[in-house]
């Protein structure tokens, strides 16, 4: 865990500000950095960490049979680079693995890394979850067609069950997995006692749930200025209200540029109300 600050400054949206951010950033893409940019001080503790699934065992089996599927979905932006990280590994090409397959993806974030690191999928639904490409979906006739599913260990099952329902055949295969994040609990703790934070980010159900289950029983009761909460996605929003949290921000495109985005219309806001 450390904290990255720059020099505040009146001219940019986000100077003076101290913002707690929860996710593990990657080169790809970095929360962090684009809060810096804006102008605020960075307090970085990560809640979970991506790590390679359990066995890669389903996932290269299903590899070798992608012909047979008329679809593939990656539900994450992650899905995409730990798929692609272990077909490199596999020394094949997605270009040869995808070629005969409709691509869909869950969100914005997911196509544009998908397009980046290979093509523009056929469909991405306007609800950037997996209930917007079940909407999305239903113009399709799915019955008996067969669908690959390239998400995390333990993922939600509500688009594999609805897809079931319409009657495709599904084969899911884990290509990473969500884990508690090693951290040093007792700098958190005292970062959190300051009483300093302006805002907390939580961009995923498991980021809060391990924040919560770290924190001293009472704790939000116990701060005298509670921290503002911005989250990413409509679950991790319903899952911060679960816990008797209020949520502040939460953009409607859920990717980190309008998350940002939605702090800083806000704070600017809050600051020509003065």
């Amino acid at each position: 865990m450390d904290i990255v600050s720059d020099l505040p400054s009146e001219k940019i949206p986000l100077a003076g500000l101290r913002i707690l951010v929860t996710r593990q950033d990657t080169t790809e893409s970095s929360l962090s950095e684009m809060l810096k940019i804006q102008g605020a001080s960075v307090i970085k503790a990560p809640m979970t960490m991506i790590t390679p699934p359990t066995s890669w065992e389903l996932f290269d089996k299903t590899v070798r049979q992608a012909a047979k599927f008329e679809w593939a979905i990656f539900t994450s932006s992650n899905g995409v680079r730990h798929c692609f990280s272990r077909l490199k590994e596999l020394e094949l090409s997605p270009k040869y693995i995808f070629s005969n397959l409709k691509i869909a993806c869950v969100g914005q974030s997911t196509a544009s890394t998908l397009a980046e690191n290979w093509k523009v999928p056929e469909l991405v639904p306007l609800h950037y979850q997996s209930e917007g490409l079940l909407e999305s979906f239903k113009k399709y006739d799915l019955k008996h067609k067969k669908f690959w599913l390239i998400q995390a260990q333990s993922p939600r099952d509500i688009l594999r069950n609805a897809l079931v329902k319409e009657g495709a055949q599904i084969v899911s295969t884990p290509v990473y997995r969500n884990a508690p994040a090693e951290i040093d609990h007792a700098f958190l703790l005292n970062e959190l006692d300051k009483n300093q934070l302006d805002w907390i980010m939580f961009t995923s159900p498991s980021a809060i749930q391990n924040f919560q289950q770290i924190l001293p029983s009472e704790f939000w009761q116990s701060l005298s200025t509670t921290p503002k909460i911005a989250c990413l996605g409509e679950i991790t929003a319903a899952t911060v209200k679960s816990y008797g949290l209020e949520v502040h921000a939460k953009p409607e495109i859920q990717d980190f540029e309008n998350l940002v985005k939605k702090i800083c219309e806000i704070n600017l806001k809050k600051t020509e109300n003065r």
